[in-house]
């Protein structure tokens, strides 16, 4: 089964952001979906899509965003079939869960899982390089009894089983304390539970029997009994009479053909879009994650590890301020060098005249270098030399005396016409050459700004400012797309991609190879990508990490090449979303970055929240860490609030391109807000 590279990178659909490492799981998912299609079609099995997957292949063709593994729904006489070739028939790697080939299973339904965490080259690849256990879950349907009464004593028999299992979770090591219990449950359901093993798992397979207790009587109502109990949820029969097959991702996926009947009975009116819902258990691997995490320490498996080192800057000085720095120089020192000579002391001008000339002149090439030819601030500077150059002059013939020195001096002094005082007034006159010098660099040498994008998709998130930025006359823009790369699972670099000839033509491009950050300095860089090293499917080249780029500018720019709905941390029902937050908020580019503009003022506080969690985490792992590692972890996590200070300057919720006018934090907001940073 293919699937194509783009189908792994991070996207925003329905409003959610779907990470990398999620795509990774849908793709070994799918790998293990193709596994169970094989089989069932060789034995003509019928299964179909269920629950969320079924949602997903209805309304999308795909997963729905914030689903995190695919269900499958078999009649229980189907899942029994399945059950008996599975083991022969499943890849080596792969295995049924289930009570019935599982002795320490007691889950909620059978699952077909990846037997073990392998890092196999060839299992990896397999796999989507998916670092953790993978799995397609299996929803056996049992019949409801057509009598209420046999179907509520059922009930009470579940209800009784399910809280003596809430009793054993976790304390199996003590059956004497539910011995009465016990004998009344292998009394009531005719069985005789091993002391000696799993009761947990025990009492799990007795559940299962009364699950199946109505089967084969031809009732009309279905269900998966778990779900039954929890919410009612029940089916038709008649939903499952025939399938009907329909894309999903790159598979052809059945579904009943009385699927709008099935996706009411479960969701209401499933065509209504809701929350992602409550956080829970999501990421089914959020726990094999955290103990990788701890396990890899600091050089953890994508995770990006704070350092105080981040929030640090370099200051650095762009063509354009230092020419504004000679500038104010040259004036500067042309009036004291003025105000010298008038007061007698003219020996020293000559020695530093030469030097003001050579400046003026290294500035003036430097410009005609970097900005071209006929510049008007290289005319004033040269009008400005030839100034130094007369006063010159007139201190070397006036301070020498020339042939007949002692005669001049005489003759001066009787005239009281002071050589100082011409060459102060000659001095004053190249000073003022300089008055316009600012303005003309103001155009001359106009405020630089590189964007950086990586993909031509993402470009409506720059386009707008990218526009506002190209009308100002003292503002220079350069479109400039960076390479990426396709990321492997054990974190090197293959396949590169470069989308430069994809941007709309009538926006020039500044090839990334000619460009010279050291010498060009630019005013400031706007980068969409905040990921750096920790994205596990793809990188930018490393050239443009975050933390590099900030070495080259003063004023270094995260906006997001994305817009999610608001998210609020407070809200159960925004928990899958939050949670997600840490895939694009807890990385380098966020803490690099001098400013990060986001949508709202509301994301605003999220990120701050959710940052001020991350730090907090960071503080729990640095307690397992090893001496060298715990030092510096709590050295740098000792000022959280320091460092949330700082964040809460940097990160600007003024709003986003993308999302034009809208509530007054759209395009408008973001040029000015940028605006106002970049003149400061």
């Amino acid at each position: 089964m293919e699937l194509k590279r783009e189908f792994f990178y991070e996207e925003v659909r329905d409003g959610f952001y779907i990470p990398s490492i999620m795509k990774r799981a849908w793709g070994a998912g799918l790998t293990i979906l193709s596994e169970v299609d094989r089989i069932c079609r060789k034995y003509e099995i019928p299964y179909y899509a269920g629950y969320g997957t079924l949602l997903g292949a209805v309304r999308s063709s795909s997963f729905i965003p914030w689903d995190d593994d695919i269900d499958l729904m078999m009649l229980r006489s189907d899942y029994n079939r399945f059950l008996s070739v599975a083991e022969k028939e499943l890849p080596e790697e792969l295995a049924l869960d289930s009570l019935e080939t599982n002795p320490d299973f007691w889950g909620m339904n059978p699952c077909v899982r990846s037997a073990v965490l392998c890092f196999h080259p060839k299992l990896f690849s397999k796999y989507r390089e998916f670092p953790y256990h993978a799995f397609v879950d299996i929803f056996p349907l049992d019949e409801l009894a057509e009598d209420p009464e046999e179907e509520r004593q059922r009930e009470n028999k579940v209800h009784l089983l399910f809280q003596m299992m809430k009793k054993v979770e976790g304390r199996e090591g003590e059956p004497e304390k539910w011995e009465e219990e016990l004998k009344q449950i292998e009394k009531l359901f005719s069985v005789q539970l091993d002391r000696r093993r799993s009761i947990l798992t025990q009492l799990s397979g007795v559940m299962d029997r009364v699950y199946q207790e109505f089967n084969g009587r031809g009732g009309n109502t279905l269900t998966f009994m778990p779900l039954y109990m929890m919410r009612k949820d029940r089916y038709p029969r008649a939903v499952f009479e025939k399938r009907e097959w329909v894309p999903f991702c790159n598979l052809s996926l059945p579904i009943p053909s009385g699927y709008d009947r099935l996706l009411q009975c479960t969701y209401g009116d499933y065509h209504k879009k809701v929350k992602a819902g409550g956080e829970h258990d999501y990421p089914y691997f959020k726990e094999k994650e955290q103990e990788l995490a701890k396990m890899l320490g600091r050089e953890r498996f994508f995770s990006y590890a704070f350092k105080k080192e981040d929030l640090e800057r370099p200051k650095v000085q762009s063509f354009r301020d230092l020419s504004f720095l000679t500038a104010d120089y040259l004036l500067e020192k042309s009036k004291s060098l003025a105000e010298q000579i008038q007061r007698g002391n003219a020996s020293p001008a000559l020695s530093e005249l030469p030097l003001l000339q050579e400046t003026a002149i290294s500035l003036g090439t430097a410009i005609e270098q970097k900005k071209g030819k006929e510049k008007e601030s290289v005319s004033i500077l040269e009008r400005y030399c030839e100034a130094l150059y007369e006063t010159y002059l007139t201190l070397q013939e006036g301070l020498s005396g020339g042939a007949s020195g002692e005669l001049v001096a005489e003759q001066l002094a009787t005239e009281q016409v002071a050589v100082e005082q011409i060459a102060a007034d000659q001095l004053i006159k190249a000073g003022n050459c300089l008055k316009n010098l600012k303005e003309a660099l103001e155009r001359d040498c106009k405020r630089q700004v590189v964007f950086l994008p990586h993909s031509a998709k993402h470009f409506a998130s720059l386009r707008p400012l990218i526009d506002a930025l190209r009308e100002r006359e003292d503002t220079e823009v350069k479109l400039m797309p960076i390479p990426y790369f396709d990321r492997m699972g054990d974190g090197s670099l293959s396949e590169m991609h470069y989308e430069g000839e994809n941007f709309p033509k009538e926006y020039p491009i500044t090839d990334y190879r000619s460009y010279n950050f050291a010498a060009e300095l630019p005013d400031c860089i706007v980068t969409n990508s905040p990921y750096d090293g920790f994205n596990p499917v793809w990188s930018v080249d490393p050239f443009f990490y975050s933390e590099k780029l900030k070495q080259y500018t003063n004023k270094l720019v995260y906006i997001p090449w994305f817009v999610t709905d608001e998210i609020d941390p407070e809200n159960p029902e925004d928990g899958k979303a939050f949670y997600n937050m840490r895939y694009y908020v807890t990385v380098p580019g966020v803490f690099h970055a001098d400013y990060t503009i986001v949508q709202s003022e509301g994301m605003r506080e999220a990120y701050l929240e959710k940052i001020s969690r991350f730090l907090e985490g960071e503080e729990d792992l640095e307690e397992n860490a090893g001496n060298a590692d715990r030092i510096q972890r709590k050295e740098a996590l000792l000022n959280r609030k320091d460092v949330l200070e700082q964040m809460e300057k940097k990160i600007i919720g003024v709003g986003s391109c993308l999302l034009g006018e809208k509530e007054g934090r759209g395009t408008k907001e973001v040029v000015s807000c940028f605006l106002k940073l970049f003149s400061q």
